[in-house]
């Protein structure tokens, strides 16, 4: 693997807790979960945790490989460090973000997975390598903005058949990525 100690073990953590959750009859699924009511009630290791649990296997995968691509990429731009601080300060913004969604809203909920992590990585490569082509779906020969406008209008739409509460968690990570401060990605 060419990737640095953060992705190598980023994706074993990944891999590892959602193969357990896969498997333990739903316990760490529900204690690493973002569930807002379960949050303001003190247990906010929630807000770190429900990014490296996924429940599917096709989004696993890709998950895997958006953190060894993506992350792998911009851990050589930036360096693991500054990778790790950038995507604690997306991730949990969004959880603390949705909290804050959920209390307003009302309803109770939980969330797993790393459909955000995947959006925020796939958001902020496309804005640090702006002239980089990146195939989406298979289908689609995109680069820099328009990778970032598919990615924000994909979540969107998601958004309005699953609702704008339930999608929080990744309206607000693809949102925060991609109007993170231009002049902080380059440093």
């Amino acid at each position: 693997m060419r990737s640095g100690r953060l992705v190598s073990r980023w994706i074993v953590v990944t891999l590892v807790a959602s193969i357990v959750a896969a498997i333990d009859g739903g316990w760490l699924a529900s204690w690493a979960a973002l569930a807002p009511s379960r949050i303001w009630h003190g247990e906010v290791w929630r807000l770190v945790t429900w990014p490296l649990v996924e429940l599917g296997p096709m989004q696993l995968v890709l998950t895997c490989i958006a953190i060894y691509k993506l992350g792998g990429d911009l851990a050589i731009r930036w360096g693991e460090r500054r990778l790790r601080r950038f995507m604690i300060e997306i991730l949990v913004g969004a959880g603390v973000a949705t909290c804050l969604l959920a209390a307003v809203a009302g309803g109770h909920f939980f969330r797993l997975g790393g459909w955000a992590v995947a959006d925020v990585l796939l958001i902020t490569w496309a804005r640090q390598f702006p002239r980089e082509t990146l195939v989406m779906y298979y289908l689609l020969p995109l680069r820099g903005r328009d990778i970032v406008k598919l990615t924000v209008a994909v979540a969107i739409v998601f958004a309005i058949f699953y609702g704008p509460i339930f999608m929080a968690p990744e309206l607000v990570a693809c949102i925060a990525a991609a109007w993170y401060p231009r002049g902080c990605l380059s440093r």
